[in-house]
Protein backbone atom coordinates (compact mmCIF):
# COMPACT_ATOMS: atom_id res chain seq x y z
CA UNK A 1 0.00 0.00 0.00
CA UNK A 2 3.04 2.34 0.58
CA UNK A 3 4.67 1.77 -2.50
CA UNK A 4 1.75 2.42 -4.41
CA UNK A 5 1.16 6.05 -2.42
CA UNK A 6 4.63 6.89 -2.99
CA UNK A 7 4.48 5.61 -7.00
CA UNK A 8 1.55 7.80 -6.73
CA UNK A 9 3.17 10.88 -5.49
CA UNK A 10 6.33 10.51 -7.80
CA UNK A 11 4.25 10.43 -10.79
CA UNK A 12 4.84 13.88 -13.01
CA UNK A 13 1.37 14.99 -13.71
CA UNK A 14 0.63 14.64 -9.41
CA UNK A 15 3.66 17.00 -8.58
CA UNK A 16 2.65 19.41 -11.50
CA UNK A 17 -1.35 19.30 -10.32
CA UNK A 18 -0.33 20.21 -6.86
CA UNK A 19 2.45 22.66 -7.49
CA UNK A 20 0.13 24.49 -9.63
CA UNK A 21 -2.65 24.23 -7.00
CA UNK A 22 -0.25 25.23 -4.17
CA UNK A 23 0.93 28.64 -6.37
CA UNK A 24 -2.68 29.00 -7.07
CA UNK A 25 -3.78 28.88 -3.62
CA UNK A 26 -1.13 31.57 -2.67
CA UNK A 27 -2.12 33.75 -5.46
CA UNK A 28 -5.42 33.91 -4.43
CA UNK A 29 -4.91 33.94 -0.39
CA UNK A 30 -2.48 37.69 -1.59
CA UNK A 31 -5.81 38.77 -3.78
CA UNK A 32 -8.53 38.19 -0.86
CA UNK A 33 -5.64 39.85 1.92
CA UNK A 34 -4.81 43.08 -0.39
CA UNK A 35 -8.30 42.83 -2.09
CA UNK A 36 -9.22 43.28 -5.80
CA UNK A 37 -8.90 47.30 -5.69
CA UNK A 38 -7.86 48.73 -8.84
CA UNK A 39 -3.01 50.07 -8.37
CA UNK A 40 -4.74 53.64 -8.19
CA UNK A 41 -6.99 53.02 -4.94
CA UNK A 42 -4.49 51.95 -2.10
CA UNK A 43 -2.28 49.67 -0.55
CA UNK A 44 -1.21 47.50 -3.60
CA UNK A 45 1.00 44.60 -3.23
CA UNK A 46 4.19 45.96 -5.55
CA UNK A 47 3.91 48.98 -4.32
CA UNK A 48 6.55 49.44 -1.87
CA UNK A 49 9.13 46.94 -4.32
Amino acid sequence: MLTKWKSFFQNQHVKWTSRFLYYLLILLLLFFMYGFNDASAGSYIYNDF
